[in-house]
C-alpha cells in the first residue's frame, strides 16, 4: 500500500493490531524496564561512584519527579502536534539520555541524565495508549487494550533480573546500553507507521500556565512524600506548597475555557470511580513489590534471586489475564469487569492481611499471581472506561492522566508501606509481621472502598431504571 490513510480509518490491511500495540507497548516496556534495572544496580553504583546510597537513590527519585511531573504536558503537546510525532521525540530523548548514562563519569552526571531519561520516558508513557485508541478502531480495541496490559506487566518482571544478569556478565553502564537497540526496532516501527497513517493535528489550547502549575504542584508532592520520616517540617511544607498550587490549579481550570482536562468529566461518577481505582490499584501493586521481598529475605531467610522468583508470581498473572480481559471487553463491558477484577484483587490481598511467620513461598506465591489475575482482567478495563469517556481529540492527555494518577498511588502507598514497615521494625519478626500486615490490610481496605462506590451505583442505576 502507497497512499497514506486518515489515522481514523487505518484497517487490518494497511497495519496489523498487534504491529502497532508492540510498537506503542515498547515505550511503556522501557520506561517500567529501567526503575527495575537500577534498583538492582544501586549497590555496584554506590560502589563504582564511591559514594552513598542516599545520594545514589536520587537516580531513581529523579526519575520517577521528571516523569510524573511532566507526562500531562507531554499528552497534552501529542494531542496538538500529533501522538506519534511526540512518541518518535520521546523514544530519540530516551534513547540519547540513556547513552548518556551509560558513558557518566560522575554520580552528578549520572543524576543530570536520569531526569532526561526521565522526560523522554514521560513523552512515551503519555502517548502509548493514545496511539492504540486512535489508530485501531473501537471494534478492535479490547483485545489490543488487553496486549498493551501484557506489555505493562512485562517492565517490572524484566527490570530486577535483567538487570542482574547485566551486572553479573558485563559492565554496569549496559543497563543503560540495552535500551539503544530496543528504541532502535521502535524508531523503525514508528518509520512504518509514519507512511501508513497520517494523524491529524488537533486544534488543542496547549495551556502553558495550567501545565506548569500542575506539573510543580504534583513535584511537591512527591517530594514530599520522599522526605517522610527523613525530615518531617521539609515535608509538611512541601505538602502545604502542594496543596497551595493544586488548589490555584483547580480554580484556574474551572474558569478557563480550555482546561487540560475537562474537570466537568468527574460529575461522572463512573469516570471519577475509574480514576479512583487506577489510584489504589497503583497503590495496592506498589505495596505488592515492597512487602514479599521484605518478608522473605528478613523473615524466612530466603536469597534475593529466590524472594525474585516469587515477585514474578504478580506480573505473571497480570500478563495471563489481560488478553483475555482484553477479548471480553466488548460482551461483557468495562465496569463489570473493573468489579470483577476488583473483587478478586481485594480477596487476594485479604488473605495476604492475615500472613503468618510460618507462610511458605509457595503460599504467597499463589496469592500474588491470583492478585496479578485480577490486575489482569481490571487494566484493559479501565483504561478503556477512561480513554473512552473523552473524544479523539484529547486522547493523548486523558492517557497521561491516566498514568499520572496511577503513578502518584504508587509513590503514596509506597510511602505509606515503608513508615508502617518502619513503625514495627525494632520489635523481631513478630513485629514486622504486624506492619506486613497492616500495609497489604490498608491497600485492601482502599481497594474494597472502591468496589463498594461501584457496587453502590450500579443499584442506583438499577434503581432508577426499574423507577
Amino acid at each position: 500500500m502507497t497512499g497514506k490513510l486518515n489515522i481514523e480509518q487505518a484497517n487490518s490491511s494497511a497495519v496489523s493490531d498487534l504491529f502497532v500495540v508492540i510498537i506503542a507497548g515498547i515505550g511503556l516496556l522501557l520506561s517500567t524496564l529501567d526503575t527495575g534495572i537500577i534498583n538492582v544496580a544501586l549497590p555496584t553504583l554506590v560502589h563504582v561512584f564511591q559514594s552513598s546510597l542516599t545520594a545514589m537513590s536520587w537516580t531513581i527519585t529523579l526519575y520517577t519527579l521528571a516523569l510524573t511531573g511532566t507526562i500531562v504536558l507531554f499528552g497534552r503537546l501529542s494531542d496538538h502536534y500529533g501522538h506519534l510525532t511526540i512518541y518518535v521525540l520521546g523514544l530519540i530523548l530516551f534513547a540519547l539520555s540513556s547513552m548518556l548514562c551509560g558513558i557518566a563519569q560522575s554520580v552528578s552526571e549520572l543524576i543530570a541524565f536520569r531526569i532526561l531519561q526521565g522526560i523522554g520516558a514521560a513523552m512515551l508513557q503519555a502517548t502509548s495508549a493514545a496511539l492504540i485508541t486512535t489508530i485501531i478502531p473501537e471494534s478492535r480495541r479490547g483485545p489490543a487494550l488487553g496486549t498493551l496490559g501484557i506489555l505493562l506487566g512485562l517492565g517490572p518482571v524484566l527490570g530486577p533480573s535483567v538487570g542482574g544478569t547485566i551486572l553479573s556478565m558485563v559492565s554496569w553502564r549496559f543497563i543503560f546500553f540495552i535500551n539503544l537497540p530496543i528504541v532502535a526496532v521502535a524508531l523503525f516501527g514508528c518509520r512504518r507507521l509514519k507512511r501508513i497513517v497520517q494523524e491529524k493535528r488537533q486544534d488543542v489550547h496547549l495551556n502553558v500556565a495550567g501545565n506548569v502549575l500542575l506539573s510543580f504542584s504534583i513535584l511537591s508532592l512527591l517530594l514530599s512524600l520522599s522526605a517522610i520520616g527523613d525530615a518531617t517540617l521539609v515535608a509538611i511544607l512541601l505538602f502545604l506548597l502542594f496543596a497551595l498550587l493544586i488548589g490555584g490549579f483547580t480554580l484556574r481550570e474551572l474558569r478557563i475555557s480550555s482546561p487540560i482536562l475537562n474537570l466537568k468529566l468527574f460529575r461522572n461518577r463512573q469516570f471519577a470511580l475509574a480514576m479512583l481505582a487506577v489510584f489504589f490499584f497503583g497503590g495496592a501493586t506498589s505495596i505488592g513489590f515492597i512487602v514479599p521481598p521484605y518478608f522473605l529475605e528478613t523473615v524466612r531467610h530466603l536469597s534475593a534471586w529466590q524472594s525474585g522468583l516469587v515477585n514474578l508470581s504478580a506480573p505473571l498473572g497480570l500478563m495471563g489475564f489481560s488478553r483475555l480481559s482484553g477479548k471480553r471487553l466488548g460482551q461483557v463491558g468495562a465496569k463489570r469487569l473493573m468489579g470483577i477484577g476488583l473483587t478478586v484483587m481485594v480477596v487476594a490481598y485479604g488473605v495476604l492481611s492475615q500472613m503468618g511467620v510460618a507462610w511458605s513461598p509457595l503460599l504467597l506465591a499463589s496469592l500474588l499471581f491470583v492478585y496479578g489475575a485480577g490486575a489482569g482482567i481490571f487494566v484493559p478495563a479501565n483504561l478503556s472506561a477512561i480513554m473512552g469517556a473523552v473524544g479523539r481529540e484529547t486522547q493523548g492527555t486523558i492517557g497521561a492522566v491516566q498514568r499520572m494518577v496511577q503513578n502518584l498511588g504508587i509513590a503514596i502507598d509506597t510511602a505509606i508501606a515503608v513508615v508502617l514497615i518502619r513503625m514495627h521494625s525494632g520489635v523481631g519478626s513478630e513485629g514486622l509481621m504486624v506492619g506486613f500486615r497492616a500495609a497489604w490490610g490498608y491497600a485492601a481496605g482502599t481497594l474494597g472502598l472502591t468496589l463498594l462506590l461501584f457496587a453502590w451505583l450500579a443499584i442506583k442505576v438499577r434503581l432508577r431504571q426499574r423507577v
